[in-house]
């Protein structure tokens, strides 16, 4: 048997340390917003305000891992974010994209996640940590029917509009479901079929890089009134990871495979976005067409195509700020040892968290996603 690599088995310490702070830290924020959730004389917009703010502090934590701790770099293309708020379209590649999600609001101004209300499965917000910061937060969970859902999000979209501080964005993966290649398989034969029984409607081009999208909840938020008035923009994302998806048993194993992150962002105000039914699923599709185009340039060349142009965002948050707020958390877990731990494990606790904090602090100082002047600045759309 070949003897374990000591670095490498320091990494995985490391990681498991981080991702103990991680969920301890999210189990405390979660039980914080459920003390603000049943104080019920006070006002709901106040609560819901107050349990978002308290969510940034938790979801500053995946930047921070991804930018900073394992030091990916994130290429941006297309337009700014900009301020203001949005709904949100991106392609579901696996189950850590809530921490892609986490980053990319962390480069849109005055938001962050806290603010981003996601739909999400019925069953995950039984999830520790996610799921319930995300139920506190005012995220929709649906159980994928329609008859079922359609009340709930009547009722939520009515919330939203009266009641959610400014501003916020509405988180769509049209997909409904991540990745997967059985998956690929039975989208593509379903396009196959469609196409074979409708000879005459819309023809929906065979994907390789993403799933069909189901254009149900996009077309109803998109035909709601009252909700495009509260809304400035669509940000519809293209999320794709070089050299492999983002994996939690990758992290932990010390084997994290992405290379790079890249994200082009098409920018439109919602005034251009079609009401009628037909006309906004063909916008959808015609979306998700130009995604796996995208991505399968980058399995192919390592970036999105050269009419995608790279850009600097207008707003991101320090990387020395991001390590900053994972100091503040991983100090007072120290404290919380320090009253109730054995000292041997409070050894090994400042010894991996203090070596994240060194190998962090390295990143921060030395690397940068973009490198300032190789790209235009983003210039936002009005």
């Amino acid at each position: 048997m070949a003897t374990p690599d000591p670095v490498r088995l320091i990494v995985i310490f490391c990681n498991w340390t981080l991702l103990l702070i991680v969920l301890c830290s999210g189990m405390l924020i979660s039980g914080l917003q459920l003390a603000i959730t049943i104080c019920t004389f006070l006002p709901k917009e106040f609560r819901i305000g107050a349990c978002q703010n308290l969510a940034n502090t938790w979801w500053i934590l995946f930047p921070f891992t991804i930018q900073v701790y394992a030091g990916v770099p994130v290429i941006w293309y297309g337009d700014a974010i900009g301020g203001g708020s949005s709904m949100i379209i991106g392609n579901h590649r696996s189950t850590l994209d809530f921490s892609i999600g986490a980053l990319i609001a962390a480069h849109a101004p005055n938001l962050g996640c806290g603010r981003l209300v996601p739909l999400m499965k019925d069953v995950l917000r039984f999830m520790p940590g996610v799921g319930w910061i995300c139920y506190f937060s005012g995220a929709v969970f649906l159980k994928r029917n329609w008859l079922a859902d359609r009340n709930k999000l009547e009722a939520k979209v009515k919330e939203m509009i009266t009641l959610y501080p400014r501003p916020f964005w509405l988180g769509l993966y049209p997909e409904g479901t991540r990745f997967t290649e059985k998956k690929l398989v039975e989208a593509q034969e379903f396009v196959r079929k469609r196409n074979a029984e409708r000879p005459n409607a819309f023809q929906l081009a065979v994907p390789e890089n993403t799933l069909i999208p189901r254009p149900k909840g996009f077309v109803f938020f998109s035909q709601h009134d009252g909700l495009r008035s509260c809304l400035e923009t669509v940000n519809d994302f293209t999320i794709g990871c070089y050299g492999g998806d983002l994996r939690l048993s990758q992290f932990i194993r010390g084997e994290f495979k992405t290379k790079a992150l890249h994200i082009h962002v098409n920018r439109i105000p919602i005034s251009e976005l079609p009401k009628e039914k037909e006309e906004l699923e063909k916008w959808l599709y015609k979306s998700f067409e130009r995604k796996d185009a995208r991505l399968g340039y980058l399995k192919k060349h390592g970036t999105f195509p050269t009419e995608d142009t790279k850009i600097i965002p207008k707003y991101a948050p320090s990387r020395l700020n991001l390590l900053a707020g994972f100091s503040a958390w991983a100090s007072l877990w120290a404290l919380v040892l320090v009253s109730y731990a054995h000292w041997f494990v409070i050894f090994l606790y400042v010894v991996s968290s203090g070596l994240i904090v060194i190998r962090s602090l390295r990143v921060a100082l030395t690397t940068n996603s973009l490198h300032l002047g190789e790209f235009p600045r983003a210039e936002t759309k009005s």
